[in-house]
C-alpha cells in the first residue's frame, strides 16, 4: 500500500512539472509572439523614402528652407525660417531655381521664424513659430498682408501648416505643448484654423499620442511634429518629424495612426518641408548644413495601394 501511494505521490509530481513546464514554455512562446507581432506592424508607407525619383539642389539663399507648396507646371512656393519671404521656384532637370521673390513684411522691423506655407486659390498663408498667421494674397499688384494672432505661443512651437481639402481650412500642427489641460507632455496636437472666420478653433482636430507609436512599432518614438499635410486622394494626414527622430507618421482623417517610417538622416540632414501635388506624389524640404545644399526630394506612389 506504502509503494502504491509512493508511486502515484511520483507520477503527480512529475505530471506537476511538466505543466509548469508546458505553460513556461507557453508563456515564452506568447512573449515571442508580441514581439514579432509589434516588429510586423504596419510601419512601411506608400511611399519609398530611401529611393526619390528626383532631386532638385536649391541656392544657398534657401539653406533654412522651413516650409514647402505646389503650385503646379514644375513649380513650387518655398519659405525659409528667418525672412518674411516667397519664393517661388521652377524645378529644371537637377536644380530648383528662384524665379521670383515676394517680401511680406519689412524684415528690419521684427524678428521672424517663419515655419510653414500653405496655398489656397491665390491666396498664400504663412506660419509663425508663435503661432501667428499670415494671410497673404494680391501678390501680383499691390500685395496685401493681414497677420491674425491665435492663442497658440512659442511654447507651442508651431511648425507644421497644411491646406485641408476635406474642411476646407488649415490645419496647424504643434511641436511642443499640446495647450491641452491635464494631458501628456509628449502628447502633441494639431488645430484647425478656420480660413473664413480667421481665427483657430479650440476644440484639437487631432491628437498624437506617443502610446500608438508604441502600440503600432513596438518602439519608443520620440514625435516633434516638423510638417503636415494632407493626401490630395486619401485624406490621409502625414506629418514629419526632425527633432531626435527623423520620421513620418501617417494618420486617417480622424486621427488614427496607420503607418510609420524612418527618415535616411544622412539623405535629409533637417527634412523642414512636405507637400503633395495633386497626383499624390509626395515632395520632402531639406534644409542644407555642415557644406550640404538644400534639396527638395520627389517620392512616388507605389501603385496599387
Amino acid at each position: 500500500m506504502n509503494k502504491n501511494i509512493t508511486s502515484i505521490v511520483i507520477v503527480f509530481f512529475i505530471l506537476l512539472c511538466s505543466c509548469k513546464s508546458n505553460n513556461s514554455e507557453k508563456k515564452e512562446s506568447n512573449k515571442i509572439k508580441a514581439a514579432s507581432d509589434a516588429t510586423s506592424a504596419p510601419t512601411v508607407s506608400n511611399y519609398d523614402f530611401t529611393h526619390p525619383s528626383k532631386r532638385w539642389v536649391l541656392s544657398d539663399s534657401l539653406i533654412e528652407i522651413s516650409g514647402i507648396a505646389w503650385l503646379g507646371d514644375n513649380k513650387m512656393m518655398a519659405i525659409e525660417d528667418l525672412h518674411p519671404l516667397l519664393y517661388t521656384l521652377q524645378l529644371g532637370d537637377t536644380a530648383g531655381k528662384i524665379i521670383s521673390k515676394v517680401s511680406f513684411k519689412e524684415t528690419e522691423k521684427e524678428k521672424y521664424d517663419m515655419e510653414d506655407m500653405a496655398i489656397i486659390g491665390d491666396t498664400v498663408y504663412a506660419l509663425w513659430s508663435h503661432g501667428a498667421v499670415f494671410k497673404i494674397w494680391n501678390l501680383d499688384k499691390k500685395i496685401i498682408v493681414k497677420k491674425t494672432k491665435t492663442w497658440l505661443s512659442k511654447e507651442n512651437n508651431t511648425e507644421g501648416m497644411a491646406f485641408d481639402p476635406v474642411t476646407g481650412n488649415l490645419l496647424i500642427a504643434c511641436k511642443d505643448e499640446s495647450d491641452i489641460a491635464d494631458d501628456k507632455k509628449s502628447t502633441r496636437s494639431v488645430f484647425e484654423f478656420d480660413v473664413k472666420a480667421d481665427s483657430l478653433m479650440t476644440t484639437p482636430f487631432m491628437l498624437i499620442h506617443k502610446k500608438d507609436f508604441k502600440d503600432l512599432t513596438g518602439e519608443k518614438i520620440e514625435f516633434y511634429p516638423s510638417a503636415i499635410a494632407v493626401h490630395p486622394v486619401t485624406h490621409d494626414v502625414y506629418i514629419m518629424s526632425t527633432k531626435d527622430t527623423k520620421c513620418i507618421a501617417q494618420f486617417s482623417h480622424e486621427g488614427q495612426l496607420k503607418v510609420f517610417q524612418y527618415l535616411d538622416k544622412d539623405m535629409m540632414l533637417q527634412p523642414e518641408g512636405i507637400c503633395f501635388d495633386p497626383q499624390g506624389n509626395l515632395y520632402i524640404s531639406t534644409e542644407g548644413k555642415h557644406g550640404v545644399p538644400p534639396y527638395i526630394y520627389k517620392f512616388e506612389g507605389k501603385t496599387g495601394k
